[in-house]
Order: C-alpha cells, then structure tokens, then sequence
C-alpha cells in the first residue's frame, strides 16, 4: 500500500512563493556583498597602482644625472677603493705590531732585547770616545812637536822655505832669486798638493795654530773656493795686493809704513824691503822675495805664488836693536778645474784658492812691554785677513769667499 501524503506537513510548509522570495532577498544580499567587497578591492588595487606610478617616477627622477653631476668613472672608483684598502692595511699592521709587543712584553723579550741594545750602544759609545782619545794624544804630540820644532829650532827650515842670501850687486841679486824661482814654485804646488787631499773643494776649511813663547808664531792653513771670478783675476789681484802692500798697511791698519828698496818689480820676481811703525811707535821690519807663475790649460788652469823671507841682505841688513824682525812665509795656489756636479752627471768648473802661511815675530834685542807685544801679534793675525778683504775689493767681489765654512783651530 502506497504511502500517503501528510496533511500536517503540509500545512506547516511555508508556500511557495515565500521561499522564492526569501531566496531572492538572499541571494541579492549577498550580491551586494560581494560588489562591495569587489568595490574596496578596486580602490586599493587603484591606489597601489598609483603610488608605484609615483614610486617609479620619483625613481626614474633621481636615477637621471644632472647637468653638474657627473657619474664615477671605474677608475675614480678602484682609487677610491684602494685608498680605502691602504688607510685599512695601516690600521692593521699598527694593530699588529701593537700585538706583537703586547706579546714581547709579555714573554720578557721586549725587556732583553732593550737590554742587548743598551749594552750594544755602551759599548759602541766606549769605543768612539777611545778613538777621539787617541786621536787627541795625535794631535797633542804633533802639537808638542811643532811647538818645540818652532820655539828651539827657529832657524831650520819649514815647508817652502829655503835658504836666501843677497849680496849688494844688482845683477848678483836678481840672478840668486831668478835661479831659486823653479824650485820654490814646484816645492810649493807639491806642499800644497799633499796638505789639501782628502778636504771637499767645495768647502771652506780653516786650521791655525799659535804658540807665543820666546818667539810668537802662528801657522795657518784654508781652503776657500771662489765664487764669481775666475782663477786668473785672482791671481792678478794677489800678485798687485802684495807688491802695494806698505800701501794696504798704511791705509788699513793706519800704521805708517816705508819701502825701502827700489828695485823694480815684475810679475814673477820681486823683493819687499819693508818697514812699519805701529801705534805705540814700535818700529817692525820685515824683508820679502815673492815668486809667481801661471799656467793656462784648457782642462785647469794653475797659478802658484810663494812669498819667502830673506835671511841676510847685506844692502838691507837687519837691525835688531831698533826694529822688532817679522819673517813670513806663504804658498799661495789658485786653481780651476771642472769637477762633476753635486747634483748631476754634469760637470762644472770650481774655483778654489789654497794659502799656507807661517807668520814670527823674533825675539828681539829690545825690552818690549806687554802691550807691544800684543799688538804685533794682533797685526800678524790679522794680515791674511786684511790681504783677502784687499783682492775682494780689487775684483769688486763682496762675496768673493761665500760657502759653507769647516774651522779646525788647534
């Protein structure tokens, strides 16, 4: 039997209509949620866009090069870098050397090794301060020699000196100085020659001695090279500054003095008979020959010029009893040569004047007061330096004589 339908069930079922309108409502709800929703998406997905769009201009903006801002070359960069890496690389080397002494330090090296070099040095130091120990005990025995070989044998010879004996005749006279004048010249290049080697040319050099015992003496030797004058100049001027010498005495020192000879003068031969009055009225003579020689050459040029005192004259004998004697003796070489440049391969021409002098003041017969005595002696220092202040003003040279200066006094 076929089941029947329920009428109670029925009648509690909402109609048909009901439903589709319930379904409608439905379905329109949740079509207006869903074109909300989709609304919203929409904005945001606008807005998005809009902001990347700006994102990308700003972008595009700052990424263009303006008109004064250049873009780095790859090699500005690389430099960039490698100072970078280099002020790195010092830091980390200080940073381990910093290290490696923390780490000394720590072990004790540190301490040993300032020892070893502590002791390296005392040693080193005693051994420098023996060699200027022996070095002065050198120089003390040549000292004491030339003391002794000056104060007791006044008589013997010295470097470019010899023996000079002139008679009354005039032909004799000039004969005896002509035959001496070879010899002096080639004795005094030779002294001159050994006394300068191993000095700088380039250098002033300067050692004097004195001793003032029964006879007052000093010894001077310099090297001095000349700038802005050729060696020729110079050796004209020495030759006319020492053959006018009463003239420079008298005007320089403001001492009276008289040449007593009148034989004529030339360049390579000639005799000083001089005689001086000082301040205090002392009466000082002195009698010179001097001998000069220049030879020219293309690669050096030399001129040689010695002065010698004369032991007895017998047309101008000394007097002992009124005057106080001066004897001198001076070497006088000039040079130019050409020398390799200091501070290049190529070469330059030096000009060097070298003087050796050996200035007495002999014991006298008469009773001198202190005060004389010093002032013979003051004039006798002061000489040399009268005769260079002379040739610098004949050759219009102030700095005739500039260069760095080596003193060696003893």
């Amino acid at each position: 039997m076929l089941p029947q339908p329920s009428f109670m069930s029925s009648l509690h079922a909402p109609p048909v209509w009901e439903v589709n309108l319930r379904l409608s409502e439905s379905s329109s709800e949740d079509a207006a949620t869903l074109s909300s929703e989709s609304f919203q998406m929409w904005l945001q997905d606008d807005g998005d866009a809009r902001q990347a769009a700006t994102t990308s201009h700003k972008r595009s903006k700052r990424g263009t090069p303006s008109s004064d801002k250049k873009r780095k070359t790859t090699y500005d960069i690389r430099r960039e870098q490698k100072v970078e890496l280099t002020a790195q690389v010092e830091t980390l080397q200080k940073q381990l050397d910093d290290l490696k002494f923390r780490v000394l330090v720590e072990h004790g090296e540190a301490a040993k090794s300032n020892k070893r070099a502590a002791a390296g040095n005392a040693v080193l130091y005693e051994f420098i301060q023996q060699q200027h120990l022996e070095l002065a005990k050198m120089q003390a025995m040549l000292a004491g020699h030339l003391y002794f070989y000056q104060q007791q044998n006044v008589d013997l010879l010295h470097p470019a000196q010899s023996i000079i004996r002139l008679g009354t005749d005039p032909i004799e006279r000039h004969n005896v100085l002509v035959a001496l004048k070879d010899k002096k010249l080639q004795e005094a290049k030779q002294f001159i020659t050994t006394r300068s080697q191993g000095l700088d040319p380039r250098s002033s050099y300067c050692q004097e001695e004195r001793n003032n015992g029964d006879s007052f003496c000093q010894v001077i030797f310099e090297i001095r090279p000349i700038i802005g004058a050729g060696a020729r100049e110079v050796f004209d001027a020495f030759v006319d500054v020492s053959q006018n010498a009463e003239i420079i005495i008298s005007e320089m020192f403001g001492s009276i003095t008289i040449r007593e000879n009148n034989e004529a003068d030339t360049r390579d031969i000639s005799q000083m008979r001089l005689v001086t009055s000082t301040s205090q009225g002392t009466l000082v003579e002195a009698n010179t020959v001097m001998f000069a020689e220049f030879v020219e050459a293309n690669d050096e040029s030399c001129g040689v010029i010695v002065s010698d005192f004369v032991d007895s004259d017998e047309l101008y004998p000394y007097n002992p009893e009124q005057r106080v004697r001066r004897d001198t003796t001076t070497v006088f070489v000039i040079r130019s040569f050409k020398a390799k440049a200091k501070d290049s391969d190529d070469e330059e021409v030096l000009v060097v004047a070298s003087r050796w002098t050996c200035s007495k003041i002999r014991r006298s017969e008469m009773d001198l007061s202190a005060d004389i005595l010093r002032e013979l002696e003051e004039s006798t220092v002061s000489f040399g330096d009268t005769m260079k202040k002379c040739i610098q003003q004949r050759l219009g040279k102030e700095d005739l004589y500039s260069g760095k200066s080596v003193s060696n006094p003893q």
